[in-house]
């Protein structure tokens, strides 16, 4: 009210360029496939933290601990070690991780399937993709093997 009285503008510059940017269209919050970096893709990743196996005689129970460290929302589908595909269908919002069965089955006699994957889809988007590992076995003093550790290698745009 003071500026008023003394003849001055009661809003500045400022303020009017403030309340337009405020009032205007809201923004809108960017989809997928505008989250960019350097022009390429963002492509989502899924961490293996913890492995741990556990056998049981003849058999072989292991679990890991899966983390999503995308920026968006993602859809586990599926975990495929030493032959076996794990149907999974788990959502792991972004930085959350959880805890999951990728094999439970007969203990290995040898170390030659040493490849896994996990298939993945962006929520938002449907986008799919598939992270593949190299499996590192401990051989048993029996000469059988057990799933040690999953070595991230790269993710797949499928």
């Amino acid at each position: 009210m003071g500026k008023m009285a003394k003849g001055e503008p009661i809003f500045d510059e400022n303020n009017a360029h403030r309340q337009s940017t405020d009032t205007g269209a809201s923004q809108q919050v960017p989809t997928v496939d505008a989250i960019r970096q350097n022009g390429h893709k963002v492509i989502p990743e899924i961490r293996v933290t913890r492995l741990v196996s556990r056998r049981n005689g003849s058999n072989m129970t292991t679990h890991v601990w899966l983390q999503n460290d995308a920026p968006f929302a993602v859809e586990v589908r599926s975990f495929r070690v030493m032959g076996q595909a794990t149907s999974m269908n788990y959502r792991l919002e972004p930085a959350q991780g959880r805890e999951v069965n990728i094999y439970s089955g007969p203990v290995a006699s040898h170390d030659d399937e040493d490849d896994a994957y996990v298939d993945y889809r962006i929520v938002q988007n449907g986008d799919y993709f598939q992270q593949h590992f190299h499996v590192e076995f401990d051989r048993q003093s029996d000469g059988m093997y057990l799933l040690e550790e999953l070595h991230p290698e790269h993710v797949k745009d499928t």
